[in-house]
This record gives structure tokens, C-alpha cells and sequence, in this order.
């Protein structure tokens, strides 16, 4: 199953809020990562999987984004 980044946070029973403070970003930066998951960077992307317990190939960062050019 893949999940969005969205999805991801939601199932982890996490905020954008807390989000941004445990990737140490804004949460007006996160909340542009959920609405266009391909500016997501690698170190990001890991960040976003570790916090939500997801693998990172659950979670979908779009066809352009840096993880997918790993």
C-alpha cells in the first residue's frame, strides 16, 4: 500500500504542527510538502518516514521528487 504524506502523518496520529518541529522545519514548509510531496528532499523524505514509522517506499513523493532519483 502507498500511502500519500498526508496519509502517512494522519495514521501516525501526528499534526503538521509536530511535524515541522521534530523535522526542525516551518509548518507552513511541511504543510507545502503534503500539497506537492516532489519538493520533499532525500534527508526529508527519511525524516517524514522515520517520524510516521512508514518505510520510505510507502510513502509517495511523486514521479520528480529526490527520492525517486535515488
Amino acid at each position: 500500500m502507498i500511502l500519500s504524506v498526508k496519509q502517512a502523518r494522519v495514521l501516525a496520529g501526528k499534526t503538521q504542527q509536530e511535524m515541522a518541529k521534530s523535522m526542525g522545519i516551518h509548518r507552513h514548509t511541511y504543510a507545502k510538502i503534503e500539497q506537492d510531496p516532489e519538493i520533499a528532499t532525500i534527508r526529508q523524505a527519511e525524516e517524514i518516514a522515520r517520524i510516521t514509522g512508514f518505510d520510505l517506499e510507502q510513502i509517495f513523493f511523486g514521479l520528480k521528487s529526490t527520492f525517486s532519483r535515488k
